[in-house]
């Protein structure tokens, strides 16, 4: 809207922008400034799940073998004929 100066009016402007839903991906306008992530049909879907806990468990990688805990010693228990065929002892 133009008022006498020729400038248009930024009261009765509603600026859009483009954005993608952050679940399935799809492109949709949403208001400038606004929080909303989902289109219409995904945010409604996702108003229906049950809350996500607050808590977060710590999760842990299970640890291989520790090498070098008896002082970097390596113990051998069985002589190794590297010649022989297979590889056998």
């Amino acid at each position: 809207m133009k008022d006498k100066a020729g400038k248009t009016s930024d009261a009765n402007e509603v600026k859009f922008e483009l954005k993608y839903c952050e679940r399935c991906g799809g492109l949709w306008l949403r208001p400038v400034g606004s929080g909303q992530i989902y289109c219409l049909a995904c945010g409604r879907e996702m108003a229906e799940l049950p809350p996500g806990s607050r808590h977060s468990e710590r999760v842990r990688v299970p640890r291989g073998p520790q090498w070098g805990v008896n002082g970097g010693e390596f113990e051998e228990d069985e002589e190794v004929d590297m010649d022989a065929p297979g590889g056998e002892v």
